[in-house]
């Protein structure tokens, strides 16, 4: 499949979503739902002038903030980025890794531990694993910020603060949304390595009298990416979708926080436009990690 037609097939779905999102809160039962119609205009006039306004960057007026629903979203779209961004870019280099050196170390004690560990992490649910954090590390030894991006009511003597009173409340969610996400990707990369490191050119390669860590950094890793790539931008969605746990636990003002606030004050105009953002966020990902897959597969290019 050529770039064309990728391109192509990402903006048709990108018109599905946007035409989804108009029309699904318009076939459910009239209720508090019904504020986001305008039932006295035909639904494809309707429908015309929610394109338009989408054109624009209108999203609606969010009656729990009282102000446009767009200017609500990018406010709080920083903080997710930040969170969702940092704890995507450890958990995939920490699992990448971690599942190679696993599987160089296959039955040994680094290749037990980290199995046992990682995985033991991964199964804890983020919100679960947020509030023990909150409570041991953030309330008992009080060493980080429980709630909020930043300290409230502070002066801060130079941008350099800033910077690190921002890094200091991100630590927890960071770390959970990381510790919960990190194991499949390490399961996934030993597995695939284990897959690749009984190959014949890894063999040959052996043979030659080439070191072991330069076989599994230069041949090995590669090719085993491949899978990993594809299920990232799954777990990205994921993560995407589990930051509004994260972000209601630690109280963090990100666009998960703003969903959990618009449930319960009714503001449906702000939900609206928080789920088109969030899935818009996802199928990015997901072209993202198309592009990347090419790149590293050269066969698909070429299909």
């Amino acid at each position: 499949m050529n770039l064309i037609t990728k391109v192509v097939s990402y903006i048709i779905i990108i018109f599905i979503i946007i035409s989804l999102n108009f029309f699904l809160p318009r076939m459910m039962p009239a209720g508090p739902l019904s504020g986001l119609t305008s039932s006295d205009k035909p639904v494809l006039e309707q429908y015309t002038n929610y394109m338009a306004s989408l054109m624009h960057g209108d999203l609606g007026w969010s009656t729990s903030k009282n102000a446009p629903v767009w200017d609500v979203l990018m406010r709080s779209l920083k903080w997710t980025l930040l969170l969702v961004g940092t704890s995507t870019a450890i958990y995939v280099i920490v699992g990448i890794l971690s599942g190679a050196v696993s599987a160089w170390k296959k039955g040994k004690k680094t290749d037990v531990g980290l199995l046992v560990l990682l995985i033991s992490m991964a199964s804890f649910p983020p919100f679960f694993l947020g509030m023990l954090f909150i409570i041991f590390l953030g309330w008992k030894l009080d060493l980080f910020p429980r709630f909020g991006a930043q300290t409230l009511f502070i002066d801060y003597s130079t941008p350099f603060g800033v910077v690190l009173d921002i890094l200091h409340h991100l630590t927890l969610p960071a770390a959970t949304l990381t510790l919960t996400s990190i194991g499949v990707i390490y399961l996934l990369t030993r597995n695939s390595m284990l897959n690749v490191l009984g190959e014949d050119y890894i063999l040959t390669a052996r043979a030659k009298g080439l070191s072991e860590w330069y076989i599994v950094r230069r041949h090995a890793l590669k090719n085993a990416m491949l899978p990993i790539i594809t299920l990232v931008a799954l777990i990205v969605g994921l993560v995407i979708t589990g930051t509004i746990f994260v972000e209601t636990v630690f109280a963090y003002p990100g666009v998960g926080m703003l969903v959990a606030d618009a449930i319960s004050a009714h503001d449906y105009p702000l939900l609206q436009g928080a789920f088109l953002i969030i899935a818009l966020a996802i199928l990015a990902v997901n072209f993202i990690a198309d592009m990347i897959y090419v790149h590293l597969d050269p066969r698909v290019k070429q299909e």
